[in-house]
């Protein structure tokens, strides 16, 4: 799973891996570029935001933090 982990100026830092890093160029990525956005590689390099799987990891991060403070 590939996440946006910050944006810094025209690149996105891009988590590969637990504690991996890689820079990406923000003009190659496709769709709404922001933090916490995962993304699948595309066949010619670029990447896509995957909105969908983006949408069921921001409800499970709510729910995890729902249950903290009960």
């Amino acid at each position: 799973m590939l996440v946006i982990d910050r944006i810094e100026g025209r690149l996105a830092v891009v988590e590969v891996a637990a504690g991996r890093f890689q820079n990406v160029e923000v003009s190659r990525i496709r769709g709404r570029v922001r933090d916490g956005a995962l993304l699948r590689q595309l066949p010619n390099g670029d990447y896509a935001v995957d909105e969908e799987a983006t949408a069921r990891r921001t409800e499970e991060m709510k729910k995890r933090t729902r249950g903290l403070f009960r």
